[in-house]
């Protein structure tokens, strides 16, 4: 067995994975990162809101089944609410 013969099937994996989270109603997301290293899977990226968060790591382990650990690193997007009034206009 060659470095290749290890490699190639977790392509495969990442494409089905990012093509479940693109596709998946829960999740609808095409920017969210995956990747594979030292066994694991990961998430990274940024997600609107928690749930979002939690139905991607969902997704993908829905995806992968069970053929690796998913390690879920995505960050929930925050935005501060405006404190007055803008002074420039």
């Amino acid at each position: 067995m060659t470095d290749t013969d290890l490699i190639e099937p977790h392509k495969y994996l990442v494409g089905r994975v990012r093509q479940a989270l693109a596709e998946d109603l829960r999740t609808n997301q095409l920017d969210i990162q995956v990747y594979v290293t030292s066994g694991k899977l990961y998430l990274i990226g940024q997600v609107g809101c928690h749930s979002r968060r939690g139905a991607a790591e969902q997704v993908a382990c829905e995806a992968v089944q069970d053929q690796l650990p998913v390690v879920n690193e995505l960050c929930v997007e925050t935005y501060e609410e405006p404190t007055g009034l803008d002074e420039t206009a």
